[in-house]
């Protein structure tokens, strides 16, 4: 199960962040799963204090789900089998994430979707992690522009701003991404408080 707790608010300038992206198998939260974890750990202004990133393998044995084959989306994000092989297994890589998600504020590109595919993957591996309050940048965009006059994918948004993206469906490429674009839409909507930014999310 996925425990939610309230938890204390800590001003905006002393708040930690951690923004996640995970690269996957599919869309289906019940019956894909994740192949690639990313994750930095940012403040508001974007100062990046730590990176983290490893595959996900989701066996014990040599085998995989999928055969001999690549895994599915593979022309997507390109991880290969033998890439997965040198991976965490899914469970250890979900509790390296729970210790990095402590005490910090969780944050994705498309939230739904990557905590999404954490809660399902962390409840298989009975690994408690809560995820169900975060904030989201692509809802963040969104709201800076109400007449959806504008493209709010990550790639359309780095260039938008400059931001770097030089491997696009890397999981720690596309996190490390969205944290520059964190702190461009934490300005951009003149947040004072970590409760102003939770009140930009339904």
């Amino acid at each position: 199960t996925v425990q939610h707790m309230p938890r204390k608010m800590p001003p905006l300038k002393k708040a930690e962040f951690l923004v996640v992206d995970v690269e996957t198998t599919g869309l289906a939260t019940d019956s894909d799963l994740i192949l690639q974890i990313g994750a930095v750990v940012t403040n508001a202004k974007g100062t990046v204090l730590r990176s983290y990133s490893t595959y996900v393998r989701p066996s014990n044995g040599g085998s995989f789900p999928w055969g001999i084959e690549n895994p599915p989306a593979h022309h997507i994000h390109g991880i290969t089998n033998e890439q997965l092989r040198q991976g965490l297994h899914t469970k250890r890589a979900m509790r390296q994430l729970r210790r990095l998600a402590r005490k910090r504020i969780l944050v994705a590109h498309n939230a739904k979707f990557d905590f999404g595919f954490i809660k399902s993957e962390s409840q298989r591996h009975s690994v408690n992690i809560e995820v169900d309050q975060h904030l989201c940048t692509l809802q963040m965009s969104r709201l800076l522009d109400p007449k959806r006059a504008e493209q709010h994918r990550l790639t359309a948004l780095c260039e938008k701003y400059n931001i770097p993206l030089t491997n696009a469906h890397d999981a720690l490429c596309d996190a490390t991404a969205t944290a520059q674009l964190l702190s461009i839409l934490i300005a951009s909507h003149n947040a004072r408080t970590v409760n102003d930014l939770y009140q930009l999310v339904p």
